[in-house]
């Protein structure tokens, strides 16, 4: 059971990662492109794309503590929902078996106490942070 749950993860793994590139494979070929039209940046130099990015630019500090916060928060969204499909697949082939399933919502429950206090933490620092600097991240 272990081998097949890991090859059907790492198939949808992977079909996840290119969905991207099938979407972004259809092109506008009713109209020629009108310059500036483009959202995903295909045809502008690299430079003018990480211009805001550039260490040498004038960007506010809490501007970028808001932005790495902000990172790091969808990452750990994204744990929390990799832990409760992980959880509900365990709960629906657990087949009846007592300890599977006893498995399976102590890790919800870890998932969501886990999800309380990233909020938790999240509300701190946007108090934090509007107190100091006086924004909001």
């Amino acid at each position: 059971m272990g081998k097949q749950l890991l090859k059907m993860l790492a198939s949808i793994g992977v079909i996840s990662l290119m969905l991207p590139i099938v979407a972004l494979a259809q092109g506008n070929t009713i109209d020629p492109p009108v310059e500036g039209s483009d959202p995903f940046g295909f045809g502008q130099k690299l430079d003018d794309i990480a211009a805001p990015y550039s260490p040498t630019t004038t960007v506010p500090l809490e501007q970028r503590v808001g932005e790495i916060i902000s990172i790091f928060l969808g990452f750990l969204g994204v744990i929390f929902l990799i832990l409760m499909i992980y959880a509900g697949f365990n709960w629906m082939t657990a087949g009846g078996e007592e300890e599977q399933i006893t498995k399976a919502r102590n890790t919800i429950r870890a998932a969501i106490i886990g999800l309380l206090i990233v909020i938790s933490a999240y509300a701190l620092s946007v108090f934090i942070i509007e107190r100091l600097w006086g924004t909001v991240v």
